[in-house]
């Protein structure tokens, strides 16, 4: 069954699945970028080193914001790199579709019953069409975009309140408002990574149900592994400390002793983005997971077909 509202995530029909994607080469110039903009920020720290007081202070300022916007832009690459990715996965069910009938032929009795089964890859639910969405997949479909756009806009707001801390250095406030700023954003272009890999799960989720119902045998659908719980728990346990150091951040920017906050509120927003970090490995756990339960099921339907 397809949904209307998922059009936008597949590409357009009679698309050419032996072109190059324009997404990979977008995201391959973006992470370029990024390493440029880095690459300044690191000479303009060298520069530093040689300066004292408050020229020291403004090039630290300044080449602090930079740093984060290149992160953010190369982050951003890894988004627009996985939007090509998800077109592509797309692309590969139909050819599945097409290619799977020669190879099966007519499919084998399956006396399956409908319901929960085990299999070698987990809980496996079993039934005559394939799965909707689960509510998580709603949520990172509709997320994704906005999170990476916002995220992005964060970072770069954050930029600019650097030049004005470089500009009037030392000036606490305005630092504890770039840095508050961009590691919120930061948060949010990983958070719009994490959802972009729970709309890959989805994709590869639907596109196999879709691919097994076109056949016109029971549809095989792994049940949500504990490995993808774990996933959203730390995706969005990582967000939340992302936005409370930047809640932080803004109370030391009105405090009349901020040393000892600083001091505090750096590793607790390394800890924010680690939390989300940790989240997407277990999604990319949890994808080579499906992808072998996949290829698993789509074995065993070639084996048990009967081909003239």
């Amino acid at each position: 069954m397809t949904y209307a509202a998922d059009a936008k995530l597949r590409p357009a029909e009679g698309t050419d699945h032996t072109e190059s994607s324009k997404w990979r080469s977008r995201g391959i110039s973006l992470a370029i970028l990024g390493l440029a903009i880095t690459t300044i920020a690191f000479f303009g720290n060298l520069v530093s080193v040689g300066q004292s007081g408050a020229d020291q202070a403004s090039t630290l300022a300044w080449t602090f914001g930079v740093t984060t916007t290149g992160f953010a832009l190369t982050k951003t690459a890894i988004a627009v790199v996985l939007w090509g990715i998800i077109l592509k996965l797309w692309l590969r069910a139909d050819s599945i579709k097409h290619s799977l009938p020669k190879l099966v032929g007519t499919p084998g009795a399956d006396s399956t019953p409908l319901g929960v089964i085990d299999t070698p890859f987990g809980k496996v639910a079993v039934a005559d069409e394939a799965p909707g969405p689960l509510p998580i997949h709603k949520m990172a479909k509709k997320l994704f975009r906005p999170m990476v756009a916002m995220g992005l806009m964060t970072v770069v707001i954050g930029l600019i309140v650097s030049f004005v801390a470089a500009g009037t250095a030392p000036n606490i406030s305005a630092l504890a408002w770039m840095q508050g700023l961009q590691f919120l954003g930061e948060g949010m272009l990983l958070s719009g990574i994490a959802f972009m890999l729970g709309t890959i799960l989805w994709a590869i989720r639907t596109a196999g149900g879709e691919v097994q119902e076109s056949l016109g045998v029971k549809v095989y659908t792994p049940k949500m592994p504990g490995l993808a719980k774990g996933f959203v728990a730390l995706m969005m346990l990582g967000l939340m400390v992302s936005i409370a150091q930047f809640i932080g951040y803004v109370v030391v920017a009105g405090s009349s002793d901020p040393a000892s906050a600083f001091a505090w509120l750096g590793p607790f927003r390394e800890f924010g983005l680690g939390l989300i970090l940790a989240g997407i490995t277990l999604s990319l756990v949890a994808i080579g997971k499906v992808l072998a339960f996949q290829f698993w099921r789509v074995q065993n339907l070639i084996k048990n077909g009967e081909r003239s």
